[in-house]
């Protein structure tokens, strides 16, 4: 069993892996003592791409979603159901992944509250093995962005499971890290160490390299210098060259 940036790895044979993700989200709904404003289904949709993308970064396929939710089944948790099955339609595995979780159903709640677990399984020989080499670009497609800004935001300018699934079909990116709480510059210097790299960052880049990506609206990328001008072309949210790895 080992980490890799922010999922558990486990050897279960000599063949296959099982690659477990996770996050949370607290204070974010429509009861009284939410902070962020919004509906279950919405909580549900994207803190369910969180760790989703996480996971299909790597190339994995989720098999299990466990929802441990803070909140009643009628009808919050219902509507955060929702939300995770609405984040997991772009895969078209709805009939090969099992959901299964918890609900609080003693004590009347009044701010919103849950937690995912996604397991996903992988042969070891489709684990995405292309990696960040020596000058490839560093890149960050989409804005950071977190509460209300993702909300207002309606995917105009973040990232979603279905421009993940398009750059991990296109064969000049080596490497794709979604970013969330900790940062651009965090998880930039996460992609480095894991390659044995270090990144000379670019300064006149306009992209806040040190605020929160709230649930992963954007994400790190290492491109090969010649596909760069395609990528941008190809996608529709903003695609920003930050730095070179070195």
């Amino acid at each position: 069993m080992v980490k890799y940036r922010d999922l558990t790895i486990v050897d279960v044979t000599p063949d296959h892996r099982i690659v477990i993700s996770c996050d949370s989200s607290g204070g974010i709904g429509d009861k009284d003592m939410d902070v962020v404003k919004t509906d279950p289904e919405t909580v549900g949709y994207f803190t369910t791409q969180v760790a989703l993308m996480e996971l299909l970064a790597t190339g994995a396929t989720p098999v299990t979603i466990v929802n441990t939710l803070g909140v009643e089944m009628e009808e919050t948790g219902q509507k955060i159901i929702k939300g995770i099955k609405k984040a997991l339609k772009p895969l078209n595995l709805q009939n090969d992944i099992v959901i299964t979780g918890s609900t609080e159903e003693n004590i009347p709640v009044c701010q919103t509250s849950m937690g995912i677990t996604i397991i996903g399984t992988i042969e070891k020989s489709n684990w995405r093995r292309k990696k960040a080499r020596k000058r490839d670009l560093a890149v960050v497609i989409g804005i950071p962005k977190v509460g209300h800004e993702v909300l207002d935001d309606k995917g105009r300018e973040t990232m979603s499971i279905p421009i993940l699934l398009e750059l991990l079909n296109k064969p000049y990116i080596n490497d794709i890290l979604p970013v969330g709480s900790k940062g651009i510059a965090y998880e930039l210097k996460e992609m480095a160490d894991t390659n044995g790299l270090s990144c000379n960052i670019y300064d006149k880049s306009d992209i806040n390299l040190d605020k929160s990506a709230g649930p992963a609206t954007c994400a790190i990328l290492a491109v090969d210098r010649e596909g760069y001008e395609d990528l941008k072309k190809s996608i529709s949210i903003p695609v920003k060259f930050i730095g070179i790895f070195v």
